[in-house]
């Protein structure tokens, strides 16, 4: 029996369950992205920003998979989406492929009230081909099951060097050291 798709609309409650505050990647096997944010408080000018200009960045740290970083509408609002690639890979097999071999790049973002689940904003975010080619070739040996040349994260392992990350620098910081 197929599962009927997800949707999502504005003004309704999320139909995925989204764990802490922030910002989140996810990627379809055809190597689409959406980027879902949980926030808490948010403000009319939050959500205008979340129609305006998106600005993207890659915080990379060494032997560690490249943290997104989305500036939204202004460097005031910054979130960042850790991503481990080896857990999506798990997930969706062959998306960095799918994603890289597109034409063109966008993305689909949520923002979410974190205190309701009501969905406040969607809008679609083009990419730079830049900032898709950099995080794919970043993500690429994080792939997988390690071995003695390339290295992986499970699930517990990644959550505990974000949080290293995280403690050594703030989101702005990242920002400004990021390319």
């Amino acid at each position: 029996m197929e599962q009927p798709a997800i949707q999502f609309e504005e003004g309704k409650e999320c139909p995925v369950q989204i764990a802490g505050t922030g910002g989140g990647l996810s990627f379809s096997p055809s190597g689409d992205m959406l980027f879902m944010a949980n926030v808490e408080n948010i403000s009319q000018d939050q959500i205008s920003a979340w129609e305006g200009k998106w600005r993207t960045k890659l915080f990379v740290e060494s032997e560690f998979p490249a943290i997104p970083l989305f500036a939204i509408g202004s460097e005031s609002w910054i979130l960042e989406a850790p991503c481990n690639p080896t857990e999506q890979e798990k997930e969706t097999p062959g998306y960095c492929e799918a994603l890289f071999a597109k034409e063109s790049y966008e993305m689909g973002a949520i923002l979410v009230e974190a205190s309701t689940h009501i969905i406040k904003k969607i809008t679609r975010i083009e990419l730079d081909e830049m900032f898709i080619e950099r995080m794919v070739m970043s993500w690429n040996p994080f792939r997988g099951s390690g071995d003695k040349y390339t290295k992986s994260f499970d699930q517990s392992t990644f959550n505990i060097k974000v949080a290293e990350v995280f403690k050594m620098k703030s989101t702005k910081e990242m920002w400004v050291g990021s390319w």
